[in-house]
């Protein structure tokens, strides 16, 4: 490794960087960027809690008739929301907000591997083959929590990079941007409690107790607010999903002690073969119904292993990126495995990139030691890995032209049509509440997860529900909703029908 002081590293050189990171992010991003709403539910969520914080009526779902206050989203991602609210309305700027955060994320990744490895070319090779990570890419144009979450970890890494270790003291601003980020990381998303795992990892095993306290201490007051809000709520939603065999499915009931065996080794064989490898080199599709091929296996502890190999052979802070990573795998392996996709590990994006990175450019390094060849190989070369990354940005800008599919069109048109055409303030029942009140701007509610109709019905007479809508690519309303419409079709009339799928918008006879 080219064994550079950081003190040699001109401003000027350092700023050439910046600009050529500067100048691909916002090549890549505007050719990736995705204007629609993303199908995923979540990032409606996000919205609603950020207007009505923004609005003045506190973190409640706005969306629901009751409007009980929310205690499943963390406020961070909201709170950044309703700030962008006061001065642009709509999905789009928080949108453009996401890509900054992820512009911001890597010139941070690009300053703590500089000063981890102190190679500047090392850091500028392996910033930009994190920047045109499609996986990154995507999540920066979506209104979603994982970027900001990215950009917060690594800004708190950074920040504790700079800090004296040898001296601790509470009037250094370093050290206080790297807790205060880290606890904004958690009210971001709740795997933030990772982010101490790592620390609490690097000040084990260099025995410094005073940080270990100061770390351990100011997170558990700083999360203690949200902790105390959930259980005066009955608790966190988060951990009751975690206990249910599948959240999606309640009848399942309760997972005991072999569920939860077996959603380790199945999200453990899942991250390995399919998600891992996707995550750092997304050029195969995932086919989740299909079962990992000794390839796949193959492919996925090799990967791993180079992570591994090369957050070891870090000179600095490899302990604390280990255990940060350790940290967030131990938690998935517990959520439910119906929870699946790359979305969960978006923020292990740059710390796997740097581990695999770091390897490949370790083993070039031998290369000169064995006497193959006569010169330090550069880390430029690393960047012919680029290559892998062009096809998925292609994918990306493809699906990013591509109109609504006609299932979520019709979905959405239903929505503008109910908020044209109905009473204020109508319940409508439906299969994702929360994007269908984007369009709809009255209250919605999801039917309930009951395969005896009787109880469906029961439930929308008990909620006072208004309409109800019949959607082509929710399948819990083809599991639920529609054998109750189809068992009592004598309490439900045609409103609203669009074709090209049948979608519909049904009266409920209460």
């Amino acid at each position: 490794m080219n064994k550079l002081n950081n003190n040699t590293h001109s401003p000027s050189t350092r700023f050439i960087y910046w600009g050529v990171l500067l100048l691909t992010f916002l090549i890549a991003y505007i050719y990736t960027f995705d204007d629609k709403l993303a199908m995923l539910g979540d990032n409606a969520s996000y919205y609603i809690l950020g207007k009505s914080l923004y609005q003045g009526d506190g973190y409640v779902n706005i969306s629901s008739i009751n409007r009980a206050p929310n205690n499943h989203y963390p406020p961070g991602y909201p709170a950044i929301i309703s700030v962008v609210r006061w001065f642009a309305e709509g999905i789009v700027p928080v949108k453009i907000l996401n890509g900054a955060f992820l512009l911001l994320g890597i010139i941070f990744l690009f300053e703590f591997i500089l000063r981890t490895t102190t190679d500047i070319v090392l850091a500028f090779v392996i910033s930009f083959l994190t920047l045109i990570n499609a996986n990154l890419l995507y999540y920066g144009s979506v209104m979603m929590s994982e970027v900001p979450f990215m950009f917060l970890s690594l800004l708190s890494f950074w920040a504790f990079s700079k800090t004296d270790e040898n001296k601790l003291t509470i009037r250094d601003p370093f050290l206080i941007v790297s807790i205060l980020s880290m606890l904004a990381a958690y009210y971001v998303r709740t795997l933030g409690v990772a982010l101490l795992a790592g620390y609490v990892l690097h000040f084990l095993l260099k025995k410094q107790w005073k940080h270990l306290a100061v770390y351990f201490g100011s997170f558990v007051l700083g999360a203690l607010p949200w902790f105390i809000r959930g259980q005066s709520l009955g608790g966190g939603s988060y951990a009751k999903q975690l206990t249910m065999i599948n959240p999606y499915q309640p009848a399942l009931g309760q997972a005991g002690f072999g569920d939860f065996v077996d959603r380790f080794f199945n999200n453990l064989s899942r991250y390995i073969t399919y998600e891992i490898p996707t995550a750092l080199f997304p050029v195969k599709k995932i086919d989740y119904h299909a079962t990992a091929e000794v390839g796949d296996w193959l492919l996925g502890l090799l990967i791993l292993a180079l992570i591994g190999y090369g957050l070891f052979k870090l000179p600095r802070y490899k302990w604390l990126i280990i255990g940060y990573i350790l940290g967030t795998l131990g938690i998935l392996m517990l959520w439910p495995d119906a929870w699946i996709g790359v979305r969960f590990i978006v923020p292990l994006i740059p710390f796997l990139g740097l581990g695999a990175y770091h390897a490949v450019y370790q083993m070039l390094s031998q290369l000169r030691k064995l006497n193959i060849v006569k010169k330090q190989i550069p880390a430029f070369v690393l960047l012919i890995m680029a290559l892998f990354y062009i096809s998925p940005m292609m994918d990306k800008h493809e699906k990013a032209t591509e109109p609504l599919v006609p299932a979520w069109k019709n979905y959405f048109e239903v929505a503008t049509w109910a908020k044209n055409n109905l009473k204020d303030d109508v319940l409508i029942s439906c299969g994702i509440p929360s994007s269908f009140y984007l369009y709809a701007d009255t209250y919605t509610v999801r039917f309930k997860f009951s395969e005896d109709p009787k109880e469906l019905i029961a439930d929308l007479e008990k909620r006072k529900v208004d309409y109800v809508v019949i959607d082509q690519f929710y399948g819990n309303t083809f599991r639920y909703l529609i054998p109750a419409v189809r068992k009592y079709p004598h309490r439900f009339e045609q409103v609203y029908h669009l074709k090209n799928p049948d979608t519909y918008l049904l009266k409920f006879k209460r």
